[in-house]
């Protein structure tokens, strides 16, 4: 998933050329003043790693512990009813990003269950994306804002989470860049599937907004919105 512009915030990813190579670590520095800097080299002594090992390359670190669906389906499925979105959709881009490994990091610096880069989770307000309910939180949130900006059309907004929403934009739909078009295949394949897993005599959800409160119950309300 590459970073877009979604929220404000003040990151600045610093690249020095120094006699040794870079790993792809990532390390962060926060100023007196809150700004927050990312660099792949520490550049100077104030920098700390960014919740990895700076011994082990992206490519290479990922957790040995299998936890699977099963681990995290009550945070997911809670975490997009909360954005109204539908969790079928959620956990088929996680099991593509990360086969539900909260510790996964990818050769390009993604980070946990959705794979959110150290900058989009910065915008997100993700102050730890290896913590699983502050990484679906952060990615759902930003799923749910692509689904509106491409008006609910789910292939444009999942290429857009893994190709960035501007080379929607730039080709009109999904782009011709066969790793994207592969990531929309499988996610909409494991869609599908998981839309058949839906429990049939699951009892339904009910939404009851009053002023700025919003409450999921599976009571039903006198009046209810569904």
């Amino acid at each position: 998933m590459r970073r877009v512009g979604l929220l404000t915030a003040v990151v600045a990813i610093l690249v020095w050329s120094f006699p040794e190579p870079s790993r792809g670590e990532i390390f962060r520095y926060t100023a007196p003043d809150g700004t927050v800097s990312f660099t792949n080299v520490a550049v100077d002594k104030r920098y700390r790693p960014f919740a990895v090992s700076p011994d082990v390359p992206f490519s290479k670190l990922r957790s040995t512990r299998t936890y699977g669906r099963a681990h995290f389906t009550r945070l997911i499925d809670d975490t997009a009813r909360e954005y109204e979105m539908d969790p079928a959709l959620v956990h088929a881009v996680i099991k593509a990003e990360s086969d539900y490994d909260p510790r996964a990091i990818s050769s390009a610096g993604a980070l946990g269950l959705m794979q959110l880069m150290p900058g989009t989770a910065q915008d997100l307000n993700v102050a730890d994306p290896f913590d699983p309910g502050e990484n679906v939180r952060g990615g759902v949130q930003y799923l749910r804002y692509l689904l509106d900006r491409f008006e609910g059309n789910v292939p444009f907004a999942v290429a857009a989470y893994h190709a960035g929403e501007q080379n929607v934009d730039r080709h009109g739909g999904i782009p011709p860049i066969v790793a994207t078009q592969d990531y929309v295949k499988r996610v909409m394949t494991f869609h599908k599937r998981n839309q058949g897993k839906r429990p049939t005599a699951a009892k339904a959800i009910y939404r009851v907004k009053s002023g700025d409160t919003v409450i999921y119950t599976t009571n039903p309300p006198v009046s209810v919105t569904r």
